[in-house]
């Protein structure tokens, strides 16, 4: 479990490491209207970690009851806030994982999208969240012209 705690560390700095390179304007830009904009991906990653961390932590108290009270409630988040938000709940996320025991890495959870996972795939979705949503963004930036790698 370790390798997910290195990846989980590496890929937030990836993350917002990325999105600190666009300029302010481009962060909250939507691609044809529709897309949802770099600020709005990284509110997502800084905040979705708290219902993974709830499938695999019995201890873990959630701190949103609903997917569409998180989204209300870091609305309004900025990059630093969306940043310190989202390191925080790594830490608490890796020091679960950390803890996982094997049966827990076992057990098997219904997602609120309905596909049933064990623990031990949950403890990897932080990580597949945030490469999937690093994606995202660099392609933001391939449409308004950055194609620096």
């Amino acid at each position: 479990m370790q390798a997910f705690i290195t990846m989980n560390n590496q890929a937030v700095d990836m993350l917002f490491g990325s999105v600190r390179k666009m300029p302010a304007e481009k962060q909250t830009w939507r691609p044809l209207d529709e897309g949802r904009s770099a600020i709005e991906q990284c509110r997502e990653c800084a905040s979705v970690t708290d219902m993974f961390q709830a499938h695999i932590d019995p201890s873990h108290s959630p701190r949103w009851s609903t997917y569409e009270d998180m989204t209300s409630e870091t609305s309004t988040w900025d990059l630093d806030k969306c940043e310190s938000e989202c390191k925080a709940a790594t830490v608490k996320l890796n020091d679960a994982i950390a803890k996982m025991s094997p049966e827990q890495m076992e057990e098997i959870h219904t997602m609120p999208w309905g596909s049933e996972h064990s623990g031990g795939e949950i403890a990897g979705f932080h990580y597949w969240n945030l490469v999937y949503h690093i994606g995202q963004i660099n392609y933001i930036q391939t449409l308004y012209g950055d194609r620096e790698m």
